[in-house]
């Protein structure tokens, strides 16, 4: 349910949303005469596009609309978009002259990602003239999507340029941002002690159930965590040397458009293989109270952006409850951590570190007692060869 906005017919005229429609015509009026954009060739454009563009939606959805309705709908809702974005991103200082506070435009960005309020993202391909300004427009919006997610890069431009096909609406396009790959380079592996490219591997594995503990279980057996350098979510690797071991994972923002991106991988009519959902579904397997997100956290993997850690904690707790992850999708790792931790030697190893190594100060009383050990078995050894 939309906090302050709604886009698009689903919401379109709920009563519980009072300042939606005139919030949005303020901010795109102030876009049209800002621009100077040709708005009459341009709401053209969308009512000849308009039969397209009702395809996106369940016919049910649209019987209380004309064409009329959606035309102006879409060119007001688009324009809206493009003017909250650009807001955040353009260069002119606006948002005092549209007497928009920012706790009010930081509910309109949450609402810009809910499911049930996307915008078919040819609506804004329209009503944005690429040969005059819809370049900017666009770099907007990229960046908007790149600052919803942790560690986009210093050159982003990259996945934005390598797009095929038709880009869907911005809930999609948070999708993908999420889940492109960037090249990495051979010695990647070497340097920062991974598996480039591991998970393609580990989605040709054979999938196996294992099970493994939460993150204190995980300590115990000498696994420490590590932020991976991108936010891609297949950029998960696990390796160990001798007992210790180093699992690492992209880091990801949990807020209310990483919700709506489950319930957007758990639409009938998407294809897809369900990466977000799995890779929840793994954090879940590692987070069993709240000790265990303030983990996470401090490690750089995970940004709690809903809560209490203690509300994290139970959200994540439900999700092997109404949650279906890929079986695929991560076997390879589960299996390495699992074979780690159940290696009784590895185990044995892992736990003595841990109780005598985890401070300095157990480190010196476990010096101690080994220097104690040491002066009484010489003590005794001269004792001996003196009463010779």
């Amino acid at each position: 349910m939309p906090k302050v906005i709604s886009i698009g017919p689903l919401h379109h005229d709920d009563h519980t949303l009072p300042e939606s429609k005139e919030l949005k015509l303020k901010l795109a009026a102030h876009f049209v005469k800002k621009i100077g954009v040709d708005k009459e060739s341009l709401y053209r454009n969308i009512k000849k596009e308009l039969d397209g563009l009702k395809e996106c939606y369940d016919p049910q959805e649209l019987e209380n609309y004309s064409d009329n309705d959606l035309a102006w709908m879409f060119f007001v809702d688009g324009y809206a978009i493009l003017q909250a974005v650009y807001l955040r991103y353009g260069n002119d200082d606006d948002d005092g002259k549209l007497f928009i506070k920012n706790d009010m435009l930081t509910f309109v960005y949450s609402d810009l990602f809910l499911l049930e309020n996307q915008l078919p993202f040819r609506v804004l391909e329209l009503l944005t003239n690429p040969e005059e300004n819809g370049g900017k427009f666009m770099n907007a919006i990229r960046r908007f999507i790149d600052d919803t997610v942790i560690n986009p890069g210093e050159d982003s431009e990259w996945w934005w340029k390598q797009q095929k096909g038709e880009r869907i609406h911005l809930l999609n396009l948070l999708r993908e941002r999420l889940l492109v790959k960037e090249e990495k380079p051979w010695w990647w592996s070497l340097w920062f002690f991974t598996e480039p490219g591991f998970c393609n591997e580990a989605r040709k594995k054979r999938h196996h159930s294992h099970t493994f503990g939460n993150l204190k279980e995980l300590k115990r057996a000498g696994i420490r965590l590590q932020a991976s350098k991108t936010s891609c979510l297949t950029d998960i690797s696990f390796n160990h040397i001798f007992f210790f071991g180093k699992l690492w994972l992209p880091p990801i923002i949990v807020n209310y458009p990483t919700m709506n991106l489950i319930a957007y991988e758990m639409c009938p009519d998407f294809d897809n293989d369900f990466t977000i959902t799995s890779y929840m579904c793994f954090l879940d397997l590692l987070i069993h109270e709240a000790e265990d997100v303030q983990d996470l956290k401090d490690a750089g993997i995970l940004y709690n952006r809903l809560g209490s850690d203690e509300e994290v904690a139970k959200l994540f707790n439900k999700m092997d409850i109404d949650l279906v992850p890929s079986p695929i999708i991560y076997s390879g790792v589960k299996e390495k951590i699992y074979n780690h931790c159940k290696n009784m030697w590895i185990n044995q190893a892992a736990q003595g570190y841990h109780t005598y190594f985890r401070s300095p100060w157990t480190f010196l009383a476990f010096l101690g007692a080994i220097a104690a050990l040491t002066l009484s078995a010489l003590q005794t050894y001269y004792a001996m060869h003196q009463q010779k």
